[in-house]
């Protein structure tokens, strides 16, 4: 804008003392995250009942590659949904985006519990993989709309910690999965076979329930200031929207004259494959894009394949072993929920506390080099963590993995997209971000299935991705230690570190 101007309900939003209805945005927005977790990390626990039931007697190789397909899916899905969603949340307005990737959700949720063979194991696996790609594209397109729509609702002083708090969700999610695994396998315990495959249906089901119940107040929800005023160019209607929902009192007849005015400047209106975007933000978008890859190939490896690190620690019995496979599905689970609760969740709740007050740059640089020492202390002795007297530190040591994953570029990677570039293609460089991250998690996936379980290797392989990311962090960052808050991000000017 023309000497960075900005309308008057924008300014006012950035100073905003914190309000009540931050923390229902947080809840709404947040509530996508947690089903996003829940749907996406819940499979791996149920694969193996559901490879036991159906390809009990084909060998551990088509039961691997079983797994391999029903794990990867929906993250195939993911790519398409925040590309998609994105760039049509920076189009269409980000609320009106927003309820068709819940919708998406709830029905894909639901259908992955049916399937339209009991008897064929092919029927049922493709069925599913079919549902949970298209679950895949909704919480893809939740990713984006989440992260902008928090930032644009926030002030300048609390954004990161109200970005992170929506993002923490996900770390509840991946807890309630765990628990409600347990719970659900527990009561099967002693069943027969045939009501064995109500377990794996039950658990996926259920991720449905946290997003329909958010729906309607998803649509309750008026479209964020930043998008009506700085791309529909519409500041009095800005200025009522956030009139209804925060305590301002703005009068939109004080707005109404600059509409006029901003509708006829073309300050900063270059497009995102124009050599202006190029120059302003082509380094923004490779480092999200880059970070956010090293750091998917790494957090999805570990989340996904955990109880199979656990087995060849022996820390949890082989699936192949003879006995009830809910058993182990009981004690998978039971260690899923202890990882959640003492390394994933304080995680996230240190990033909420101190993102404001240390910074993205340093938070996100200090967990890639925590999670790359914890990741060597994990791989340099792994032959020797199979005894006895190793194995409760190994859990404990890959719990504090996750904790540095969180109170790090876990974290940091969701926010930094939604604050540095303009609004008008926020969601749209968002989403870009982490699609290209989610590529590093579907080939973190398919390394981790086909590799004959050669673990070691692997999470070399994986102290290589946070080096790596040590590499391109550095020239990418230069001597930016913040990230803009004011709402002009961009708009007409290059950005400055904030």
């Amino acid at each position: 804008m023309a000497g960075n101007q900005q309308p008057r309900v924008l300014q006012a939003l950035d100073v905003a003392r914190t309000q009540w209805y931050h923390f229902t945005a947080i809840a709404i927005s947040g509530m996508g995250f947690f089903t996003d977790a829940y749907d996406l990390f819940s499979v791996s626990l149920v694969v193996d009942v559901i490879g036991h039931r159906y390809y009990q007697y084909r060998g551990s190789q088509t039961r691997r590659g079983v797994s391999a397909a029903i794990n990867v899916i929906a993250l195939c899905g993911t790519v398409p949904g925040q590309l998609v969603f994105g760039w049509l949340g920076d189009k269409m307005g980000r609320k009106r985006i927003y309820g068709y990737t819940l919708i998406l959700m709830v029905v894909c949720s639901l259908a992955s519990g049916f399937s339209f063979s009991r008897r064929t194991g092919k029927s049922v696996v493709t069925v599913l993989c079919f549902f949970r790609f298209w679950l895949g594209v909704s919480i893809g397109g939740d990713y984006p709309l989440s992260a902008t729509i928090m930032s644009e609702y926030a002030n300048k002083k609390t954004r990161g910690a109200f970005i992170a708090a929506v993002f923490a969700m996900q770390g509840f999610g991946n807890l309630a999965a765990g628990i409600v695994g347990m719970i659900v396998s527990k009561a099967f315990e002693k069943a027969s076979p045939d009501d064995i495959d109500y377990v794996w249906r039950i658990v996926l089901m259920l991720g449905a329930v946290p997003a329909l119940l958010t729906y309607y107040w998803r649509m309750k929800m008026p479209e964020t200031a930043r998008y009506t005023a700085l791309v529909a160019m519409n500041t009095k209607k800005a200025t009522s929207d956030m009139a209804q929902v925060l305590d301002m009192h703005i009068t939109p007849e004080e707005e109404a004259a600059l509409d006029d005015e901003l509708a006829g400047q073309d300050d900063g209106q270059y497009g995102l494959f124009s050599s202006e975007f190029y120059h302003r933000h082509g380094l923004h978008l490779l480092g999200t894009t880059v970070c956010w890859f090293v750091l998917d190939v790494t957090f999805y490896s570990l989340n996904l394949f955990m109880k199979d690190i656990f087995t060849v620690v022996k820390v949890l019995p082989s699936p192949d072993e003879p006995g009830n496979q809910v058993k182990r599905m009981i004690h998978a689970t039971g260690l899923h929920t202890a990882v959640a609760l003492g390394g994933t969740l304080p995680g996230y709740f240190f990033a909420v506390a101190f993102i404001d007050r240390i910074g993205r740059i340093k938070i996100q640089l200090l967990g890639f080099t925590m999670m790359t020492l914890l990741t060597l202390c994990l791989a340099i002795p792994f032959d020797q963590w199979h005894e006895r007297k190793n194995r409760a530190w190994f859990v404990i040591m890959y719990g504090f993995t996750f904790f540095f994953a969180n109170f790090g570029p876990n974290t940091t990677t969701f926010i930094l997209p939604a604050e540095i570039f303009p609004a008008r293609m926020r969601s749209t460089c968002h989403g870009i971000s982490g699609a290209v991250g989610k590529v590093g998690a579907i080939i973190g996936v398919l390394a981790f299935s086909f590799t004959d379980r050669h673990f070691k290797a692997l999470l070399f392989a994986l102290v290589g991705c946070n080096l790596c990311q040590h590499c391109v962090h550095t020239p990418l960052a230069g001597d930016q230690r913040e990230v803009p808050r004011g709402d002009h991000w961009g708009e007409g000017r290059k950005s400055d570190p904030r």
